[in-house]
């Protein structure tokens, strides 16, 4: 069987944490063929989507310790583009980063004219369009803290005053960029809320600071509507950031609770994949485009998530 994995270029990918890298091992080592293209690579020719593809091959790798993977220099071995129907491969997965900008829906739009009879497809194109990473979790007030998604310095500024301290993201953001702390009395806000909004033109998520941050960051994975595993992530050393994946964490009633809460939505939008990001109880955000910490979990726990989500793809063709 082949798997196609519609991916950022390999070069700009670290073989040693990329969780597009550990899906594309776990395809490896089950016997499957691992393919590759880019969102450019996609195309319809006579009413059939295809993509240019080249065929890889990846070279070993054990676990390093830690979040990490020792993979040599030369990581893997690229072949040359060639038209793959994408009837012709057993699993898609949908692997670009944000934003969902223009190049990102019209890839999902093509992909929208595959077979889901023939090929699997981990997310759904639909999904991707449908549901906002950090925005899907409003749709369940009672499962997320406070929030406020504006574009308005004066609604910030009212939101920081009520909450005393606060984080500021952009709506279409991803791995921690453009976030921001402010707290009461920062001389800085006018300037860090012009800054985020571009001057008023673009959507913010502001949500209070969790003082249980300091505990951890729990990500979820979540397959079908089903807890897969759990780790705990922690702050970065003098940054509020969340770090690698270090260590295990407990799936509880609560978090059985969330999933199940979600899982109607998920399985609508054919979001099969997903990483739950949850502090203090609540939900923070939903991982939807391209989950990441599953390869980084399994060089650090010794799990096989990201076998686990590949056997299932290439196994059960839709949710």
């Amino acid at each position: 069987m082949r798997a196609l994995f519609v991916v950022d270029p390999l070069d700009r990918l670290d073989p040693g944490i990329d969780s597009s890298v550990g899906l594309m091992h776990a395809v490896q080592a089950g016997g499957d063929e691992v393919w590759v293209t880019g969102g450019d690579g996609l195309e319809v020719v006579d009413g059939r989507p295809r993509a240019w593809a080249a065929p890889v091959t990846l070279e070993p790798i054990q676990r390093l310790g830690g979040a990490r993977w020792a993979v040599p220099d030369q990581w893997c071995k690229v072949g040359d583009p060639e038209p793959l129907g994408l009837a012709d491969a057993a699993a898609v997965f949908v692997r670009t980063e944000p934003p969902v900008g223009r190049d990102y829906l019209a890839a999902a739009h093509v992909l929208d004219l595959m077979d889901r009879r023939r090929t699997a497809l981990v997310n759904e194109p639909r999904g991707l369009r449908a549901c906002s990473e950090h925005l899907v979790g409003l749709q369940f007030p009672d499962l997320v803290p406070p929030t406020v998604v504006t574009a308005r310095h004066d609604t910030i500024a009212a939101f920081l005053r009520d909450h005393g301290r606060i984080v500021l993201k952009p709506v279409d953001g991803f791995s921690g960029r453009g976030v921001f702390l402010l707290a009461t009395g920062d001389l800085n806000l006018a300037t860090i809320v012009e800054t985020a909004t571009e001057g008023g033109r673009r959507l913010v998520m502001a949500q209070p600071w969790l003082a249980g941050v300091a505990e951890g960051n729990k990500r979820l994975f979540v397959l079908d509507g089903q807890i897969l595993g759990a780790a705990m992530r922690h702050l970065v050393p003098g940054d509020f950031r969340i770090r690698n994946p270090d260590g295990p964490a407990p799936v509880t009633e609560r978090d059985r609770h969330v999933v199940e809460r979600l899982r109607p939505m998920l399985r609508t939008h054919g979001l099969r994949l997903v990483g739950l990001d949850v502090i203090d109880d609540l939900l923070i955000e939903v991982n939807l485009t391209s989950v990441g910490a599953l390869h980084k979990a399994d060089a650090l726990l010794g799990t096989t998530w990201c076998a686990d989500v590949v056997e299932r793809a290439l196994t059960v063709p839709s949710w």
